[in-house]
């Protein structure tokens, strides 16, 4: 038990009041703690930030961060909203990938979408996009007896680096338009990060487990149904703060210059204006790079090698009503319409860029907003990220720091058990798994539970390795036979293209 457990009514604090300091307050909601949530910001929520504004005499809210969440995969999330009484509708999750200034490459929405034309059924750059879409699926998760095995029979390098998603590609020998239009493009809209940074340093094991446990590998027969909160994610943040018992006190619009270990083994914030408060326990609820900014010399070598493990990146979102940023072709119209910014850095691998990709959320697909032409409309309503340009019609501009996923990430969360050890500080943060609003809640979640029983169950969902043992599944005869069919086609495509590639080197020589 931790020294301040044996008080009834600790004094605990809460830095960062997005979803995983909501989590860690609710947490502790039946308890006799005193809790003091923080926040910078003019209110709490984090991404779970709704817009309301007003057009053609009819208001509407529209969120700008987290928009879509899932009752299967985001179970802690789903209980707190349903206690709550917070109801969520269902959302439409089409995709659409082009590229800058270029045709829309493919999009969800149809069968015939996906296709785009009669010309690409007679075109062997969309056949082979096709074969390699439907080899993936059926042999990706391949990785999982590969990678565990290898990590049992190998002397494990703490210092080695995961094999990225991009490596894993070019080693089974996929083609440019699989990883480019496909894979990475879908990969770096979902994370918010460069395509560059998801080729070179997302691990393929990590991701792999992500799309499996997500279901993404068998999208034509089975695919999960997602949702949206009723009324903007605003809902759930008011109904928490209704909710907060008499002890629990929320401050909003405060700043922190610093917090700081005491001998006597409390913890002290020192605000911007120069007050100090002191408390038993402490919970960083924000970002790692915050975390270590707020802690200073006083952070250990421990904090300093997992906590640094994690970075961010910085990305612009503009809620607007101009649809003149969607692709051309309005059947190529989807909820989300990712565009691949073109290729401008020298430094970054040939076809991939530094900058992050753009994605166009239309939120008349995502919140079911009323369609012009449909009684209450307020018109077209996008959401983007990272704009290539500037749209017209702003209503709304904001800025999010997301994680960036990354083999350094990905095994420090193995370590979060050791980072949570001690009984006056804890941290917590979406960054601690997949940067989803479940990872956050759960991470809130562990660290109420460390508090109350001084016990700390790591929340990442983050698998690699040794972990991916579990993930293993025997094939059925059917998935054998078509495994063998698949693969049967895949050796004779590397066998012309082993040809070809001998023919040019005769050229040349």
């Amino acid at each position: 038990m931790f020294e301040f457990q044996q008080k009834s009514q600790a004094r605990i604090a809460i830095v960062g009041g997005g979803v995983s300091g909501i989590a860690c307050a609710w947490g502790l909601r039946h308890t006799d703690h005193e809790v003091h949530l923080y926040e910078a910001d003019t209110q709490i929520g984090g991404h779970a930030h709704s817009f309301t504004f007003e057009k053609n005499g009819n208001k509407v809210t529209v969120d700008t961060g987290f928009i879509v969440m899932q009752e299967d995969m985001y179970p802690t999330l789903t209980t707190f909203l349903k206690e709550l009484n917070v109801a969520t509708i269902a959302t439409d999750m089409s995709t659409s990938v082009s590229e800058e200034d270029g045709p829309v490459a493919w999009g969800s929405t149809s069968i015939w979408n996906f296709i785009g034309s009669w010309s690409r059924l007679c075109s062997p750059w969309f056949w082979r996009l096709m074969f390699d879409i439907l080899r993936f699926n059926f042999f990706a998760t391949d990785i999982f007896a590969e990678k565990s095995n290898k990590s049992r029979l190998d002397e494990p390098d703490k210092n080695e680096k995961l094999e990225s998603i991009g490596e894993y590609l070019d080693r089974h020998g996929y083609s440019e338009q699989f990883k480019r239009y496909y894979l990475i493009a879908d990969v770096a809209a979902i994370w918010c990060m460069s395509t560059a940074d998801v080729f070179e340093d997302y691990p393929a094991e990590a991701l792999i487990h992500f799309m499996s446990t997500h279901r993404l590998l068998n999208t034509v027969t089975e695919s999960l149904k997602w949702g949206t909160v009723k009324n903007g994610s605003k809902s759930y943040v008011d109904a928490f703060l209704q909710t907060m018992p008499e002890k629990h006190h929320c401050h909003l619009e405060t700043k922190i210059r610093r917090v700081q270990r005491e001998p006597d083994n409390s913890v002290s914030i020192v605000f911007m204006d120069g007050s100090v408060e002191n408390f038993d326990h402490l919970v960083f609820a924000v970002h790692a790079n915050q975390a270590l900014n707020l802690l200073g010399e006083q952070a250990t070598a421990l904090e300093k090698e997992i906590l640094g493990a994690f970075r961010t990146s910085k990305n612009d979102i503009v809620l607007h009503l101009d649809p003149t940023v969607l692709p051309a072709s309005k059947s190529a119209h989807a909820a989300w319409n990712c565009v691949i910014p073109s290729t401008q850095d020298n430094q970054s691998r040939e076809n991939y860029s530094r900058r992050q990709i753009c994605v166009h959320n239309d939120m008349n697909r995502l919140q079911s907003i009323p369609w012009p032409g449909q009684p209450n409309s307020p018109g077209r309503v996008l959401v983007t990220l990272n704009p290539l340009r500037r749209p017209d019609s702003i209503q709304c501009q904001r800025t999010y720091y997301l994680p960036i996923i990354s083999s350094a990430s990905v095994k420090a969360a193995r370590k979060l058990h050791l980072l949570n050890e001690a009984d006056n500080i804890s941290f917590a943060g979406a960054w601690m798994g997949y940067a989803f609003h479940e990872d956050g809640f759960s991470a809130g979640l562990a660290v109420a539970k460390k508090i109350l029983t001084g016990t700390y169950e790591n929340p990442t969902r983050f698998r690699y390795g040794e972990d991916l043992k579990e993930s293993t599944q025997p094939l059925s005869l059917k998935i054998r036979l078509l495994r063998l069919a698949i693969g049967t086609v895949q050796f004779g495509i590397a066998s012309m293209e082993w040809l070809h590639r001998g023919r040019i080197s005769k050229k040349l020589d």
